[in-house]
């Protein structure tokens, strides 16, 4: 019997999630096992030269852009500094692979450099939470999704790290079957949820190691309204507390007032919207809740010490 065999290309940008790229690779290597090498693989950069992960280790390509060719799958792996993949020569390969009916997927900030192709125009997708709000603002033809991975139709995207293992676990038992799945991640020994992707974050609770059920609430009314800012009597009524039962329970689980908390949370999105997106300071202060850019601008350098207008630029020593 002939066997298909499936050829898949990582493209390598610099400073790219290593935990990411192993999840995406491991199911493949270890499919081959158990289903006569039906995958091959080869890792692309765009210069043809070695590159180096986020944690420093540099791996090694077998070419640059122009060895692409025509996968049957393409996986952008970025993180970090996804920008410097944002460039013609890698964003005309990516059009060119779905041009020739290659699948497309991206783990991390990956998704970035596929919408910026405009491949994932009226497609639904993810990447890495720290980026989630930038993305969406950025790319609103785009039906973003709070989950740790999404496959539709012919893209797949993962939001970073170890869940780049369920979404090619996924991806393998609609190409070969949940059988070999399964047995690849028993393999790996990894316990997966079938076809349900997880919360793209972890929840509030373990982020934040609290187990009352009214600050977590709270957590999460203020995390889903960053820029249409709730007053304290509306979270409190939320999150089933009076206002000044709900101070109480925040000074003693998380040492902060609930509007402390808040305000850290706004500033929090609006630095990661000031170093993900190419929002104006002004577009990011309304984002995050604040009328006022003087007032924004004031919050945000006693917070991080930069002024707003500077998070973009590299930090002086």
């Amino acid at each position: 019997m002939l066997v298909r065999r499936h050829d898949v290309a990582f493209l390598l940008i610099p400073r790219f999630s290593m935990i990411a790229l192993f999840s995406a690779l491991e199911p493949l290597r270890v499919a081959n096992r158990f289903a006569e090498d039906i995958f091959s693989w080869r890792f692309v950069s765009m210069d043809g030269e070695g590159v180096a992960a986020s944690n420093g280790i540099p791996v090694s390509v077998s070419s640059g852009l122009e060895g692409v060719g025509k996968p049957d799958l393409l996986v952008v792996c970025s993180s970090y500094e996804h920008e410097i993949g944002m460039v013609q020569p890698v964003l005309n390969e990516i059009r060119r692979a779905a041009r020739n009916g290659s699948l497309l997927a991206a783990v991390d900030t990956g998704a970035f450099l596929l919408a910026e192709a405009g491949v994932l125009n009226g497609y639904r997708a993810t990447c890495h939470w720290e980026t989630l709000p930038a993305f969406r603002e950025t790319y609103p033809n785009i039906d973003v999704a709070e989950t740790t991975y999404v496959l539709d139709r012919g893209r797949m995207t993962a939001s970073g790290g170890a869940n780049a293992l369920d979404m090619m676990l996924d991806w393998l038992a609609a190409l070969e079957g949940e059988a070999l799945a399964a047995k690849v991640a028993d393999t790996l020994v990894h316990t997966r949820h079938l076809n349900h992707p997880g919360e793209a974050r972890i929840p509030a609770g373990s982020r934040y190691r609290v187990s009352e059920p009214r600050v977590v609430a709270a957590i999460r009314l203020m995390e889903a309204h960053i820029e249409d800012v709730l007053t304290m009597r509306d979270i409190a009524v939320g999150a089933g507390a009076s206002e000044r039962h709900l101070e109480r329970l925040f000074r003693a689980h998380l040492s902060v007032t609930p509007k402390t908390f808040y305000s850290q949370l706004r500033l929090e999105r609006a630095e990661r919207l000031l170093t993900y997106s190419r929002m104006s300071v002004r577009d990011v202060a309304l984002a995050c809740g604040y009328s006022s850019l003087a007032l924004f601008s004031r919050a945000f350098k006693a917070r991080f010490g930069r002024a707003p207008s500077l998070i973009r630029q590299p930090a002086t020593s």
